[in-house]
């Protein structure tokens, strides 16, 4: 065993992150972590990683018990950590941001650069991978940016690789590659733990599967034949999840139309109508050009030719602010970046959409307004939270996501356009927004709802189009396809 926590406890005030929490990590396994958001995984990680210290509890590594330690001690006995946002800088090079950790740890003032790149090409020649270690890291897509964070941390020779949902923003074929390279550095001895919400990816990769809920260890579990998904998600909610057969809300009147919309190397002829109260689900891999459309019917990326009406009057979209006085709201795909303000509060992240309603003629802010909606946005929309003036980084990325949706749901939208709404958080967060969701295309709201999880377009949408190569290739009612025909759909058109 390399690493071993005993009965870990983590208190906040009076609030229990960890109660007597054990958990291990065998020497060359990839093991599962999974739970709702808040259920304590990441702070035990953060344990682990030596950026927390428990209220209680011990950490062995390697049978050794060890007093208490910071990253950089954390990092000597071998372990890293890359969060989600990768800490990684995109203004230097790949080379830079792989030994950056190792030069700073070392103390030293003189650098001899040609043993550090000999050093990374030991690594990447592990790895089984190349990358250009001259190019500037912002340049490279996350998929590289994502090796290049592993490669830093195999650089400070890690013995275990603490990997926080790293597959978020990556592509099929990006998945099977990372998979890969762990299968192979799980051959040379090197340990993952390896967190996410995608239940089906534990099933693919890991050897043994750990499921916290509410700050509780509930099982460790290898993974076999006879662990099947449903299990998991069982023991992570502590009832099993189905997902609801909604009723239709789509009524005939035609809410939007959309006629040969084109954007140059993005996609090209979109023809396509959405109703009032219908949900219309867009499935595709990613590169399909879904994002693209929703980006340009949001005004972010305007097309370059086509129409756009809505309720029968011809819309602009030749920017962000023309779109949303035409009707539109869009959350987008990656919230951190493009969703929230994180450096601001939860409630002037709720209601930033909404500052010019809750003024007077004079621009003058009605405080009293102002707090109400924030309150009553959060109420409606189930968020859980401290105090509304916290930051909104000390959300669970459930709660941000759900904050996200609110501000815009705040403006009362005609079309609301959710880009991969549920990436990232948990089944709880998840049934809460689909519910939401139909409550407001029951009030006549229009959605194009945009996602990988195809259970959820089968579940949610009435109807589904697929896109490929930029084009529209098939729509379907959801209620005729099963998850197996939708997959299908979307493979052939990809071939």
């Amino acid at each position: 065993m390399f690493i071993q926590a005993q009965q870990i406890t983590k208190q906040y005030g009076g609030v229990t992150a960890l109660d007597h929490v054990d958990f291990d990590v065998e020497k060359g396994e990839i093991h599962g972590l999974v739970g709702v958001n808040g259920c304590g995984k990441s702070t035990l990680m953060k344990i682990i990683a030596g950026a927390e210290q428990p209220t209680s509890g011990k950490i062995l590594i390697d049978g050794v018990q060890k007093p208490p330690y910071d990253p950089a001690q954390a990092m000597h006995y071998g372990i890293g950590i890359i969060y989600q946002d990768l800490s990684l800088f995109p203004n230097f090079s790949v080379f830079e941001n792989i030994c950056m950790t190792k030069i700073l740890s070392s103390g030293q003032k003189i650098i001899r650069s040609g043993k550090y790149r000999a050093g990374v090409l030991e690594v990447l020649e592990e790895m089984g991978i190349e990358l250009d270690l001259d190019a500037e890291l912002g340049d490279l897509p996350i998929a590289r940016q994502q090796l290049v964070a592993i490669t830093r941390a195999l650089f400070n020779r890690s013995r275990l690789v603490i990997l926080d949902e790293p597959t978020t923003a990556l592509t099929g074929s990006e998945i099977s590659h990372l998979f890969g390279i762990l299968r192979r550095l799980k051959e040379k001895g090197v340990s993952f733990v390896f967190i996410t919400h995608k239940i089906r990816e534990l099933k693919e990769v890991c050897d043994r599967i750990t499921v916290f809920r509410d700050g509780h260890h509930v099982c460790t579990r290898r993974n076999n034949d006879s662990l099947n998904i449903a299990e998991i998600e069982e023991a992570m909610l502590g009832h099993s999840l189905t997902y609801k057969d909604y009723p239709s809300n789509a009524k005939d009147e035609v809410l939007l139309e959309v006629e040969h919309l084109s954007k140059k190397n993005n996609f090209r002829d979109i023809s396509l109508t959405l109703h009032k109260g219908e949900i219309l689900g867009i499935a595709g891999q990613l590169g399909s050009g879904r994002t693209e459309l929703a980006k340009a019917l949001f005004g972010a990326e305007p097309p370059d030719e086509g129409s756009v009406m809505v309720e029968g009057q011809k819309a602009d979209v030749s920017s962000i602010s023309s779109s949303v006085k035409a009707g539109f709201a869009y959350v987008p795909e990656d919230r951190l970046a493009l969703g929230l303000v994180l450096a601001q509060s939860i409630r002037r992240n709720a209601t930033i959409c909404s500052l010019k309603k809750l003024s007077n003629f004079a621009g003058y802010l009605n405080l009293k307004r102002y707090k109400g909606l924030a309150k009553e946005l959060l109420s409606e929309l189930l968020v859980k939270y401290g105090k509304i003036s916290d930051p909104i980084s000390s959300l669970s990325g459930g709660n941000q996501q759900k904050i996200v949706i609110a501000k815009w749901l705040a403006v009362n939208p005609k079309i609301l356009i959710l880009d991969s709404p549920t990436v990232g958080i948990d089944v709880g967060a998840k049934s809460s927004i689909y519910d939401t969701v139909h409550k407001k295309a029951a009030e006549g709201m229009g959605f194009i709802f945009i996602s990988d999880e195809l259970p959820e377009l089968l579940s949610n949408c009435d109807r589904i189009a697929v896109m490929s190569h930029g084009r529209i290739s098939a729509v379907r009612p959801a209620k005729s396809l099963s998850a197996e025909e939708l997959q299908a759909l979307i493979t052939k058109q990809e071939d």
